[in-house]
């Protein structure tokens, strides 16, 4: 991520600099050195406009895509404007705690400095973060936030190809083009399932080996009955890998049903799981903002998202099960020695076509989320929970999760507000990450059970 260039402003009134202030800044820079972001000093205390100008004509040219406006000392009001106004990316505003100095002086008012420039900042109709802490935990009060301001940046950059468009009847996975392109900059590429097949059939000889070999090394063992499907199955992974670079894709939405297995000959769900676990996000029947959600946990955190319904609960164990048909990224297994490439068990009434990856998900710390359309705007579903020990004890990919709320309040939120069935899972607590994601993007969050609710 040092490609991703943030800001740092450090400000103070030229008559209140000493020494010791300019310790803080240095201290401050210190450790946001040690962060996985390229930092761009100014070099010095920024005084006046003119340096804030200066400044953040510099910061544009070199290309800073976030800012740090540290509050040192109580600044001069005015250099608040020309940042908000020169700088037009994400603010994020620190400030420090303090004691008194010698003689009783008040050497910073650093936080009464900040509350003056939320003000000036909420009358710009600037959106801003703000951090409180000693200066010398820059790196550790900071790395969240600039983790969700980087998450922003890649979803404003995010190309998602929808193959197909959604599956039938399946009007959760709708989407609204232009409003996704203006709240969140993300973009959709209309991609036909012909192209797909078509760039299949165009592979050579040794794309096509390459990419059955990588289908038949995503699971521990195939079924006999399914020896067929993975030549197949390899050309529509390398097919889908090709169409992602000819298209500049970040992302995909498929349109996995019913077409593909009377087309193609096999399901595409184990090629799909193969490009999740290859980090280019694949969601299942065509859910575009599924896919934008996979994006972001994925960008949050580094894992990989676990796209599924949920066709479970227990009241009494507090816990769901999340399944979905074989697409899942293989690579978070519970056991590898446990995974199958195996026939759809439903496709074509089920055990005649393949091809899926059967196995259960591991255990671990886990955050749901759900991204939804909720009227002009968009609400986000957040709640988390631990996964546990799964038994394989149905087809597919399923997932028991004990949550951190009462089950029953999750459910009877998704079912009074009518949520999508469509989930995403990552295996991270990421719940405050997504709540701030929300703020920055005006994503109303329903944050079950979490500090925010």
């Amino acid at each position: 991520m040092k490609d991703f260039p943030v800001g740092y402003v450090a400000l103070s009134k030229a008559s209140w600099v000493t020494p010791e202030i300019e310790g803080i800044r240095q201290c401050a820079l210190e450790g946001l050195r040690r962060l996985p972001f390229e930092i761009l000093d100014g070099g010095a205390l920024t005084t006046t406009t003119t340096e804030a100008s200066a400044l953040s004509a510099e910061l544009n040219r070199r290309g800073a895509k976030a800012v740090i406006v540290h509050v040192c000392t109580f600044p001069v009001g005015a250099t608040i404007p020309v940042i908000a106004r020169e700088l037009r990316v994400p603010i994020l505003l620190f400030a420090n705690p303090e004691r008194p100095a010698a003689g009783g002086i008040w050497a910073q008012n650093s936080f009464c400095g900040a509350n003056m420039a939320v003000h000036t900042l909420r009358k710009m109709g600037r959106k801003y973060a703000f951090v409180f802490g000693p200066a010398g935990e820059a790196d550790a009060l900071l790395r969240r936030q600039l983790n969700v301001v980087k998450c922003m940046a890649d979803l404003a950059s995010t190309k998602i190809g929808l193959v197909g468009g959604r599956a039938p009847g399946f009007y959760s996975s709708n989407c609204d083009e232009m409003r996704l392109r203006s709240a969140i900059g993300a973009e959709i590429e209309i991609i036909d399932l012909l192209e797909i097949v078509d760039t299949a059939g165009r592979l050579d000889d040794d794309e096509a080996r390459q990419g059955a070999t990588e289908i038949r090394l995503s699971s521990a063992s195939v079924c006999e009955t399914v020896g067929g499907d993975i030549d197949p199955a390899g050309r529509l992974y390398q097919a889908l890998k090709k169409t992602a670079s000819k298209h500049g894709l970040t992302s995909y939405a498929i349109r996995c049903w019913p077409e593909w297995s009377d087309i193609f000959g096999i399901a595409p769900c184990a090629a799909m799981g193969l490009l999740n676990n290859n980090r280019l996000a694949a969601s299942c029947e065509g859910d575009v903002l599924g896919a934008v959600l996979m994006r972001a946990q994925s960008a949050l955190c580094g894992g990989l998202p676990f796209f599924a319904d949920l066709i479970s609960f227990d009241s009494r164990k507090n816990t769901g099960v999340f399944w979905h048909c074989g697409a899942a990224p293989s690579k978070l297994c519970s056991k590898f020695e446990e995974t199958r490439m195996r026939r759809h068990f439903r496709v074509d009434g089920g055990d005649k076509k393949g091809l899926v990856n059967e196995f259960a998900l591991k255990p671990g710390r886990i955050t749901l989320a759900q991204l939804d359309e909720n009227g002009d705007n968009y609400r986000m579903l957040i709640a988390t929970g631990t996964a546990i020990d799964t038994e394989p004890f149905v087809r597919g990919n399923p997932l028991e999760v004990r949550f951190d709320c009462p089950v029953d309040t999750l459910v009877s939120t998704i079912m009074d507000n009518g949520f999508k069935h469509h989930y995403s899972l990552i295996h991270a607590d990421i719940a405050e990450d997504l709540i701030d994601l929300c703020k920055w993007l005006d994503i109303a969050p329903v944050a079950v059970g979490c500090a925010h609710e």
